[in-house]
């Protein structure tokens, strides 16, 4: 496993943006990498609104998943709020048959995005 980062992070105003730079989102390790990076991340920011861009994601198992439900609930404790973007259809599939596209904000880009969480 890399030690390169695998999330590219930028802000703009109050809301976090995380960018995954993986495209395939589908092994225990690559998921596990990002989990632990997510993590770190949200423990060392002060951010309340995190937009989690996926705009280059291929494809993504239903173990990460689990991972983007745990983002969800940590933000809601502090009372922040998440949403997605650049989600691709291959993706939004998996969204859509567990349900979880009707638990996340699910928007086409990073503009959009920032727009919707500042409402």
């Amino acid at each position: 496993m890399s030690n390169e980062s695998r999330i590219t992070m930028q802000n703009e105003g109050d809301v976090l943006i995380l960018e995954i730079q993986e495209p395939r989102i589908s092994e225990g390790l690559v998921i596990e990498a990002l989990s632990s990076e997510l993590e770190i991340i949200l423990q060392d920011s002060k951010y309340k609104k995190v937009l989690l861009d996926l705009h280059q994601v291929e494809l993504m198992s239903s173990g990460m998943l689990s991972v983007l439900v745990r983002l969800y609930r940590e933000l809601a404790e502090r009372n922040g709020r998440f949403a997605l973007c650049g989600v691709r259809p291959s993706v939004q599939k998996v969204f859509q048959i567990t349900r979880l596209d009707q638990l996340f904000r699910i928007e086409p880009d990073v503009i959009y995005g920032i727009s919707r969480l500042n409402k």
